[in-house]
């Protein structure tokens, strides 16, 4: 059994940046963004906050990213799942993919920066939809917060390959009940 890491944070925390060079470091390595999984659904597509149906669709691109990170685990790749959880989807993940014991890190840089690099992307958001969604990633509990506001992709990556038992060593039982910033 390879690592399964979900990587999350609000939109522009550098998750899918982070887990391209997290991945050149790995011997074989799948990422999984679950956005992208979303908008597999054409029509009607709705966002995670979109009522009932973006719940429904919200949690069926959960499911999904689950099922490829068995299939992706089952051909001897460590799996990185990118993701903006809420409690809800992050118990999903745990319950889901409980035999891999996924590790999950937050990154989470300061609200303005997350501003300012949602300027420059696109789809973009509304400046209501971000702060929803900082402030959601704010109230998310993990067990392992990285603050990337000033800190470059290299020296990220270093931080997460640094958390014990990511991912060279084995992941053992992890202390869940606290967030600890490194």
């Amino acid at each position: 059994m390879r690592k399964v890491l979900i990587l999350t944070g609000p939109p522009g925390a550098g998750k899918n940046t982070i887990a391209q060079e997290l991945a050149k470091r790995l011997k074989q390595c799948a990422i999984i963004d679950v956005d992208l999984v979303r908008w597999m659904v054409v029509q009607p597509h709705r966002a995670p906050w979109d009522g009932r149906e973006g719940k429904r669709q919200q949690m069926l691109g959960v499911r999904n990213a689950c099922i490829l990170a068995a299939s992706f685990d089952e051909n001897n790749f460590t799996v990185i799942i990118l993701d903006v959880l809420s409690q809800m989807t992050k118990r999903e993940y745990e319950i889901q993919l409980k035999r891999f014991k996924p590790h999950v890190v937050k990154l989470l840089p300061t609200y303005n920066e997350t501003v300012r690099r949602n300027r420059g992307r696109q789809p973009r958001l509304r400046m209501r939809e971000i702060k929803m969604l900082y402030e959601q990633q704010m109230r998310l509990i993990c067990p392992r917060v990285i603050d990337n506001t000033r800190l470059s992709v290299r020296e990220t990556v270093e931080k997460i390959l640094t958390v014990k038992g990511y991912p060279s060593s084995g992941i053992k039982s992890l202390n869940v009940d606290r967030q600890i910033m490194i």
